[in-house]
């Protein structure tokens, strides 16, 4: 059955809006583990022991073997799961870029029309409720955007995030179901368990940790649900918004590569009346999948032409589709975006790569390497993707506060800035190096940036110069560079570090008024004053909200020196 027809049958199913007559009154708890790979539960073959809550939770559960996110980066992946929308369709394509267009439907605005009481309890700023996924969510709470003492100014721990759906738990409506999201962001890089395990633990033994503590507190939620009869009438699904690279095909971390690593998430439906309890599945699945699938669970009907289709209901996947352009926008790469079925999986980038994952699932033979043909079918998917209305051009995407895209960025995200342009179709033709052609220069600039986080800015110039000499072209690199360079006063450095990016911003990506705003902090320091009061004013006019442009502007107009790099 096509993708259409699919989605044509659901509506029929689930009608045009509003809760359906014949809905059963369940309540909705939906968790999802940031950066947790399937192989971090032991249900998936991770360690034994690991996760001994989720373990008992997949007994009861129908566990997916091939559940995909449509994009390795938070925001995109739950804007997707909570609209039933591709990022090409909803917009949102990075962390910290745009808000979710008001006009998107999301499922809890679904649910709240239909008298279910909606809340939701986020660990990281990188969902601050401005950037619109709070939409139809009575209660939306996150941690605070400005940094603190604690050293994670813009995240919070599993346990805070517990004790708040807990709190709101116990104070509900006891007559009405209802949706409550709890996002727990802990796995992220820097992996900082509470409890470190013993001896020289290395940076995938202290993450395993961490999801260790995760699924502890999952259980003091679970238990809490068991103990007030909730849990009987509450249907559950726990998943991820993408996956950790811890080296494979060199990756770190996660964002700017398509590889299962990052691209593979677990995925587990426990229903209340035991619906396939006990079971795993090889269908294929996507995080768009679940607005439609936790809808139907919750009696109510999503609008619109959505991309994913109910879990409950029998029929096979026609398909996934995901993206990352990540390295398009941070390092003016080609982005990347593919599609995966039962045959295999395509990427397209300006070096088209197809993989048989049956037989190659570390995706180590690239069929189409030596001209190999099989991936029209691929392009063909995409494109009838592509074809359909999408909500949001970030032409359209309105400035976000500053505080909170610095928040994002103290998280170890690019940021990029708003208003960085239209975004190339997923199959246009692209003369920029492909992400996977240049992991390499990703790791090392992982690396210096966490030198730099560390205070060891000599040591990340070092190695940013020399990335920077290997690829004059890189947007990324000569920022951070430069950033590195006025750490150490070396202003002159930065502002030759800087300049080719303002000559060429024009063409590329996206317009970074922090650029300007570097060029105009090192032009000052260097006695340049008319040539910064011109970088300056450009970085306002670029982000007029931006308070820390304006006010560096007028200090350089009243001659006030001020170290504020």
């Amino acid at each position: 059955m096509s993708p259409r027809a699919l989605i044509g049958l659901a509506a029929a199913l689930l009608g045009c809006g509003g809760a359906r007559e014949d809905a059963p009154r369940r309540s909705v708890l939906l968790v999802t583990l940031d950066t947790t790979r399937p192989d971090a539960l032991s249900c998936y073959g991770g360690p034994p022991g690991n996760t001994p809550v989720l373990d008992a939770l997949a007994s009861e559960a129908l566990l997916f073997e091939n559940a995909y996110t449509p994009a390795p980066i938070t925001l995109s992946a739950h804007a997707s799961l909570l609209t039933g929308l591709y990022p090409l369709r909803h917009g949102l394509r990075d962390n910290g870029i745009a808000a979710l267009d008001p006009a998107a439907h999301t499922l809890a605005e679904a649910a709240r029309a239909a008298g279910v009481q909606t809340a939701a309890f986020v660990g990281a700023v990188v969902l601050d409720r401005a950037l619109g996924l709070d939409q139809g969510f009575e209660h939306y709470e996150g941690p605070e955007k400005k940094r603190s003492t604690s050293g994670h100014p813009t995240e919070r721990p599993a346990s805070e995030v517990v004790d708040a759906a807990l709190a709101w738990l116990g104070a509900r409506d006891r007559a009405r179901p209802f949706l409550a999201w709890v996002h727990l962001y802990d796995p992220h890089h820097p992996y900082e368990p509470r409890t470190p395990p013993p001896g020289k633990a290395g940076e995938r033994e202290r993450y395993l940790a961490e999801v260790h503590e995760v699924d502890a507190e999952l259980g003091r939620l679970f238990e809490a649900l068991r103990a007030d009869g909730t849990w009987g009438e509450t249907f559950v699904c726990v998943t991820a918004d993408h996956g950790e690279a811890f080296g494979e095909h060199q990756e770190l971390t996660h964002g700017a590569f398509a590889w299962n690593t990052t691209l593979r998430v677990p995925l587990v439906l426990r229903a209340p009346d035991g619906w396939r309890a006990g079971e795993r599945t090889d269908e294929l699945a996507s995080l768009v999948d679940l607005a439609p699938t936790l809808a139907e669970a919750l009696g109510v009907a999503l609008p619109g032409e959505l991309d994913g289709r109910s879990l409950l209901r029998p029929g096979d996947s026609a398909g996934l589709y995901f993206e990352t352009y990540t390295g398009y926008l941070a390092f003016g790469w080609s982005p990347l975006a593919g599609w995966i079925d039962a045959r295999g999986k395509y990427v397209h980038s300006s070096r088209p790569e197809l993989f048989d994952l049956a037989r190659d699932p570390r995706e180590e033979r690239n069929l189409l390497a030596d001209g190999g043909a099989g991936g029209e079918p691929y392009r063909t998917a995409i494109g009838a993707l592509a074809e359909r209305p999408a909500l949001l051009g970030l032409d359209a995407a309105a400035a976000l506060d500053a505080e909170l895209r610095a928040g994002i960025q103290a998280l170890g995200y690019a940021a990029v800035e708003p208003g960085a342009g239209a975004f190339p179709h997923p199959l246009a033709a692209s003369t920029r190096p492909s992400p996977h052609e240049r992991v390499g220069v990703w790791r090392e600039s992982m690396v210096a940036k966490e030198r730099m986080n560390r205070g060891r800015f000599e040591e990340a110039a070092g190695i940013l110069a020399r990335l920077v000499a290997a690829d004059p072209q890189n947007p990324f690199l000569r920022s951070e560079l430069a950033t590195a360079l006025m750490r150490l006063k070396r202003h002159a450095e930065a502002l030759a570090a800087l300049r080719p990016l303002a000559e060429e911003r024009a063409e590329g990506p996206a317009a970074h008024p922090q650029v300007f705003y570097k060029l105009g902090v090192c032009a000052a320091k260097l006695g340049q004053r008319e040539e910064a009061l011109a970088w300056l004013a450009r970085a306002v006019e670029l982000a007029p909200a931006e308070e820390r442009f304006r006010a560096k502007l007028e200090a350089v107009r009243a001659g006030r020196s001020e170290d504020d790099e």
